[in-house]
């Protein structure tokens, strides 16, 4: 799955076990950041992705884990379902006065680290240099960990049940 904001795009893989969330943080209000959830479906054909708003915390985003930024309060911005190549508009961020970002399900096969393996990376690309000073970053968070993915946004990988 592919999220983008204001010229960045971000990446992050739908696992069958355990969950990846990505975290784009925005300072606005009383947010830190948007939370997103991507899941498969039981029909194995469509991705479900779940958005909200996290509320400030008293740890800061960069030093959280993936349980802990979990756990924060958030306000839901919607669930959405797409199969691979459509886009959607998450449109529910808008309500909360969020920047509404774009979404589009694709392909995993550029998530992956070269030579093969079996991490799973998240990844980053900008345009803008304030938001990611180097294009194509990527990273692969243990279970349990955040990662930040460049300026733009974050990775958290829960572990796996």
């Amino acid at each position: 799955m592919a999220v983008g904001a204001d010229h960045a795009v971000f990446y992050i893989p739908v696992v069958g076990k355990g969950e990846m969330l990505g975290v784009i943080p925005v300072s606005k209000g009383q947010f830190v950041g948007i939370l997103i959830i991507p899941s498969m479906r039981e029909d194995n054909d469509s991705v479900k992705i779940q958005v909200s708003a996290l509320v400030t915390a008293k740890k800061a985003l960069s030093d959280a884990n993936s349980g802990e930024v979990r756990s924060w309060q958030s306000e839901d911005a919607g669930s959405y379902v797409a199969k691979k190549d459509e886009f959607l508009v998450l449109s529910g961020l808008g309500r909360l006065g969020l920047p509404v970002l774009k979404a589009k399900v694709i392909g995993s096969s550029g998530l992956r680290p070269p030579g093969g393996g079996n991490h799973i990376f998240c990844g980053c690309e900008s345009t803008r240099d304030e938001l990611n000073d180097y294009l194509g970053f990527v990273g692969a968070p243990e279970p349990g960990k955040c990662e930040a993915i460049g300026k733009c946004s974050g990775c958290c990988r829960a572990s796996v049940p």
